[in-house]
């Protein structure tokens, strides 16, 4: 009787016997191996993992950041330490965890933009500004009444009250045209910006002023009637740009982070870190020609209104009513994640 193989039987015959050539001739595997740079690659990523801390805040890093670094720490001890390691594991071992290092050090919370920040008011029993550029402001009164006929002092400064986390006089409440004035600085008028505050508004009107450089002469931003927000700045004597953030509203008697921002070719609308509305518009926002201070919680100084006929003329009641804290004026449109960041870092204590 005659057998035959079949031919892919002969091809896996023919393999093996050739792998089984070339085990008995290969070289014992060579487990003297240089670990000098993982050794001092461990000692040094742990000891930034020790002194890590995860949170929310500038200087933490994300939750969940130190799990994966300890993770590869370990395995990088296990072939530092162990005695029947190749070179090549050990060099693997020393990639895995100079990126395992990157990748933590990428989750670093840092403070947004910093030489961006144009200024900061965080409200906190002051209108100091933290931002160090000196635009420290001053609380003001100002005008109550229908028209200049019938306009008077509010005699109200914007006084302390409770935040977001109910921390006593640690923002600021403003009625009855309680606002801050900010001296004019050619820095406060850029031609990209981007503006971030917590607000609780109590009450909805057309012109619940957030912060304006005379008004659309300059740029305003405030909330309307439907409690959208609402951007205009002016671009030459006659044109004006103008959007508000519909479908994006502020709700009622809620601490709720808002922001906006501009950069030529689109303006950006933001709720509780979220883009909410994004629109393609073009224009450079115009220098005033005349210095008007700035205003926050108002639309303009008390000094600056006339109640006579001109181009300052009162008319009506232009201011917020509610709360406000840390508010954020930045000479740039932050990107979306720099939005959302400012959001996480602020959000909690």
């Amino acid at each position: 009787m005659r057998f035959f193989l079949h031919p892919v039987w002969l091809v896996l015959l023919l393999a093996l016997a050739l792998l089984t050539t070339c085990k008995k001739n290969e070289a014992p595997p060579d487990y003297n191996s240089d670990k000098s740079k993982l050794k001092a690659l461990i000692d040094s990523v742990t000891l930034v993992y020790n002194a890590a801390v995860e949170g929310t805040k500038p200087g933490n890093y994300a939750i969940g950041s130190k799990q994966p670094l300890k993770a590869s720490i370990d395995l990088a001890l296990q072939i530092n330490t162990g005695t029947m390691f190749t070179q090549e594991a050990v060099d693997n071992a020393l990639s895995n965890l100079r990126r395992s290092a990157q990748e933590f050090a990428s989750r670093l919370i840092q403070e947004v933009s910093l030489e961006n920040l144009l200024a900061q008011w965080k409200m906190d029993g002051n209108a100091t500004d933290a931002s160090g550029h000196g635009h420290t402001g001053q609380l003001k009164t100002g005008w109550t009444g229908k028209d200049a006929a019938t306009a008077v002092d509010g005699a109200t400064l914007p006084v302390g009250t409770p935040d977001r986390f109910n921390r006593p006089n640690m923002a600021y409440r403003f009625e009855k045209g309680a606002n801050i004035e900010v001296p004019y600085d050619a820095s406060l008028n850029p031609q990209s910006f981007t503006i971030s505050v917590w607000l609780r508004r109590d009450s909805i009107r057309d012109g619940n002023y957030i912060l304006s450089l005379n008004r659309w002469e300059g740029f305003k931003f405030q909330l309307q009637t439907n409690n959208f927000m609402f951007l205009t700045f002016k671009v030459s004597n006659t044109v004006y740009k103008d959007v508000d953030s519909n479908p994006g509203v502020i709700p009622q008697s809620v601490w709720t982070h808002a922001a906006v921002s501009y950069t030529e070719g689109a303006m950006k609308f933001y709720i509780n870190g979220v883009l909410v509305k994004s629109v393609n518009i073009s224009g450079t926002p115009i220098t005033l020609p005349s210095p008007v201070n700035l205003v926050i919680g108002n639309q303009l100084p008390k000094s600056v209104y006339m109640l006579t006929s001109g181009d300052f003329q009162y008319g009506g009641e232009n201011f917020f009513i509610g709360s406000m804290d840390d508010l954020r004026f930045y000479n740039k449109a932050l990107t979306d994640a720099e939005v959302l960041s400012i959001f996480t870092i602020e959000r909690s204590l």
